[in-house]
């Protein structure tokens, strides 16, 4: 006897949350392969520029270390010779992402990068140092401090001026005046929390919507509330919550009968997560310098000359 009945084809919730993962993570890698070659971290002061002279770099060492030792926050300073055609807050923000500075339960990093051919220079704030780094302290670094050496081609003093700046603002010791404004580029509450409404909405209706339909729904509502997660959490926890979030909606939409899957199983749904080996250490060496594992997910200004 002839089955004339439509064949049925079946998507596990397993296979959709794979696949949603693994095209993340693709997404990631390649980003990552075109993304500015970040230099191995050595040392608090790396001037691959070459525009600071040996004496400067070495009483900022000096300072730098005294500074975390007494404060547990890092600060790093970077110089480039090019930016490899990137904006100079993306370089930043790979650097901070892979030196990893600031303690990691404390998030306490600051770099700071100067491109003297491009003219650019940015201080990178980490999480934990947003509340005595702000973004107008920073802008006002930028332009009170360092940019009049820069433009008298000082790069010493200008440096070596910003890095006591940073020190203090982050002692309380330094206040923006009240014609500064806010010039960072970060999305602010405003910005991000309408669009979260309007992604927490589509969310919740997906867990209604039968089959491939209701998926949709689910991809879309997490793509726009995205912003403002990482807004509050940052880049990296930020995506780490939607995919969690992702997961959850699936088990809830199979539980009230509106998954893609026909077949059921108990287990091998979920894998745990874990983080890798994120936790650096200093090595033994006096002159070698490592991040302690902080999250780039902060403020901060850039600047030209």
């Amino acid at each position: 006897m002839v089955n004339n009945s439509p064949k049925q084809y079946y998507f596990s919730f397993q296979n959709i949350s794979g696949l949603f993962i693994t095209i993340l993570t693709f997404f990631a890698f390649q980003i990552s392969l075109l993304g500015y070659p970040v230099p191995k971290l050595e040392r608090r002061v790396m001037d691959h520029a070459g525009i600071l002279s040996p004496t400067t770099v070495d009483l900022l060492e000096s300072k730098l270390k005294q500074f975390e030792a007494e404060t547990s926050n890092q600060i790093a300073v970077y110089t480039t010779a090019s930016l490899q055609e990137e904006p100079i807050e993306d370089v930043a923000f790979e650097i901070y992402e892979e030196w990893k500075l600031g303690q990691k339960s404390k998030n306490n990093g600051v770099l700071l990068i100067v491109a003297p051919n491009e003219r650019k220079m940015r201080i990178h704030v980490g999480r934990g140092l947003e509340g005595a780094l702000t973004d107008i302290q920073a802008k006002q670094i930028i332009r009170n401090e360092i940019t009049p050496s820069f433009k008298a081609k000082d790069y010493d003093g200008g440096v070596t001026a910003g890095v006591n700046a940073i020190m203090a603002a982050i002692r309380g010791e330094y206040a923006p005046s009240e014609d500064d404004v806010q010039t960072s580029g970060r999305e602010t509450a405003e910005d991000v929390i309408p669009s979260g409404i309007v992604g927490g909405i589509f969310t919740f209706i997906s867990l209604f919507i039968p089959s491939i339909g209701g998926v949709i729904f689910t991809i879309i509502g997490l793509l726009v509330i995205l912003p403002l997660l990482t807004y509050i959490l940052g880049g990296t926890l930020g995506l780490i919550a939607a995919i969690v979030l992702f997961v959850l909606i699936m088990f809830f939409r199979r539980k009230l009968g509106h998954g893609i899957g026909g077949g059921s199983s108990d287990g091998g749904y979920y894998g745990g997560w874990s983080s890798g080996g994120d936790s650096w250490s200093s090595s033994d060496s006096s002159d070698s310098w490592s991040g302690g594992g902080g999250d780039s997910a902060g403020g901060g200004a850039s600047g030209d000359w």
